[in-house]
């Protein structure tokens, strides 16, 4: 069974374009790697169930639900990597809902995933900021600064505590604009690591 990574960031950081050259330079050495995004396994079983229309109505459902979805979305995920050398799961660490910031991650489905390493992929409030005015493709609340810096701190507490809960190592990349192959190099080191580990 390959090993689970858990990679998050707030929206905007720039997450998916480093992602995508430290697999790139991973599976040029042959290892196979997959990326998913959590969020797309819950959101096929919340479309198969007729319970949104699109993925930004997922965070509106009752908490219940969405555990239920996350649960279901570990399970899958846990089948998959054993498929694999490394499994990168691509997932918030909190979710913005109506009664306040919820955990992607929890008992609820943690359980389910053997997760070997978290990295959360960090940027400048201002570049998430700007990052977010020019993605067209989400429906997105712009948010302020300030609050942007309070969940980017939110997103430090919650990678902490997924640590020590998984006994994985946690690190934190900044992903500064023009700087994404620096950020991309600093998780190829780690995975390349973790991978040469397992």
């Amino acid at each position: 069974m390959g090993g689970v990574v858990i990679v998050s960031g707030l929206p905007g950081v720039g997450k998916s374009t480093v992602l995508n050259i430290a697999i790139e330079r991973l599976r040029e050495e042959g290892l196979k790697v997959e990326l998913v995004n959590y969020g797309t396994v819950m959101l096929e079983e919340a479309l198969r169930n007729k319970l949104v229309n699109h993925r930004d109505e997922m965070r509106k459902l009752k908490v219940s639900e969405q555990l239920r979805l996350q649960k279901l979305a570990a399970e899958k995920l846990y089948e998959l990597s054993k498929e694999v050398d490394l499994l990168l799961v691509d997932t918030h660490l909190f979710i913005l809902t109506p009664r306040g910031r919820w955990p992607g991650l929890s008992v609820n489905n943690l359980s389910a995933l053997d997760v070997k390493q978290v990295i959360v992929v960090e940027a400048d409030p201002e570049e998430i900021i700007e990052r977010r005015l020019s993605d067209k493709t989400r429906i997105r609340e712009m948010e302020s600064r300030e609050s942007i810096i309070d969940d980017l701190n939110y997103n430090r507490y919650l990678a902490a505590a997924l640590s020590v809960f998984t006994s994985s190592p946690v690190i934190f990349v900044a992903n500064h604009t023009g700087k994404a192959e620096e950020a991309a190099d600093a998780i190829y080191k780690v995975l390349r690591k973790l991978a040469d580990e397992l």
